[in-house]
């Protein structure tokens, strides 16, 4: 296996934001490309968005686990969080046909995380939700 790195940040958008911005260096350094980049920003931001937002019914802070493995160049992102049982795999797909101002929020993130993973998986053990994704690069067509 390639590298390692383990965070833990508490469940507020200020911590969210030291750790995309360190998670980005760990890739920049690994020389991953910008699609590939985008793709790590769009599902990290949008799945700690949604536990942040949804996970909890208190306000007490939470422990969030994120865990980055670099092996050549595949990227695998495990979250562990303790919030509600959420299986991302399982939400409904979001309305992408009606006009925009007829359109019902949410699911967008969830939606956009499911397109740019290469895979994803979730796992529900000890009280604590397990999503894992996989990114890795695309070649593209000639």
């Amino acid at each position: 296996m390639g590298n390692c790195y383990t965070f833990k940040i508490k469940n507020n958008f200020p911590e969210l934001e030291l750790l995309c911005a360190e998670i980005n260096e760990i890739a920049r350094e690994s020389n991953f490309s910008e699609q590939l980049l985008f793709s790590l920003n769009v599902c990290l931001e949008e799945m700690l968005t949604n536990i942040i937002k949804y996970g909890y019914d208190d306000n007490r802070p939470h422990d969030i686990e994120i865990r980055l493995e670099i092996d050549n160049e595949i990227m695998i992102l495990t979250i562990i969080d303790d919030g509600h049982a959420f299986n991302p795999l399982e939400a409904d797909a979001p309305d992408m046909k009606s006009d925009l101002q007829h359109r019902q929020l949410g699911g967008i993130g969830i939606f956009l995380t499911c397109k740019m993973a290469d895979k994803l998986s979730y796992e529900r053990k000890d009280n604590k939700n397990f999503l894992k994704i996989l990114l890795a690069p695309h070649v593209a067509a000639l």
